[in-house]
């Protein structure tokens, strides 16, 4: 599906009543207001749930300073790390900063979110969900009503609501396969 952040920016603007824009350097209320945080929420969007297009899986080398106490090993977070969301360890393991710190040696398998920017890369569902944070985070700016601003972050929640159920029927969990299985 292609598509472009303009016209992510005017499904957003249209569902406040906007003037459309032509490109994100309009100089108009709308495209100001979409310029200032279009990259803002696109991260913000895609660090709100585990999109199926945005997981990625990388092996990391420990960084060569350790923790000061507590942990033997450092992990940096890879390039475009937005959120990380599975460590392959039995050790305990936490987020500190920008680093990933447990006793687990190298490599450190990871699952983690990546900052995708490229449009056509996102997911339908990702679109909807993306331009609805866009409007409910510009809504003010465009209509001064706090009514609306309500309603479009009612509807993005009900968004992530949907993709969380489509999500969750893409992939099967661990506790569904043993169901499975005793069923056998």
């Amino acid at each position: 599906m292609a598509t472009t952040f303009v016209e992510i920016a005017n499904r957003a603007i249209t569902f406040l009543g906007g003037e459309p824009i032509t490109n994100l350097n309009d100089d108009t209320k709308e495209g100001r207001a979409c310029f200032r945080l279009y990259e803002q929420t696109r991260d913000f969007v895609l660090r709100d749930h585990p999109w199926n297009f945005a997981i990625f899986r990388a092996e990391l080398a420990a960084n060569t300073t350790a923790p000061v106490y507590e942990f033997t090993n450092a992990y940096d977070f890879p390039d475009g790390c937005l959120r990380i969301l599975e460590v392959n360890t039995l050790e305990e393991w936490k987020v500190e900063g920008r680093q990933i710190v447990t006793d687990e040696g190298a490599p450190l398998q990871i699952v983690y979110i990546k900052q995708i920017t490229d449009p056509n890369q996102f997911d339908t569902k990702f679109i909807e969900a993306y331009a609805m944070r866009l409007a409910a985070d510009i809504a003010y700016d465009i209509t001064a009503s706090q009514t609306v601003v309500a309603n479009a972050e009612n509807k993005y929640a009900v968004l992530i609501k949907e993709a969380r159920l489509i999500d969750a029927q893409e992939s099967l969990v661990e506790d569904e396969q043993d169901w499975l299985d005793a069923r056998v």
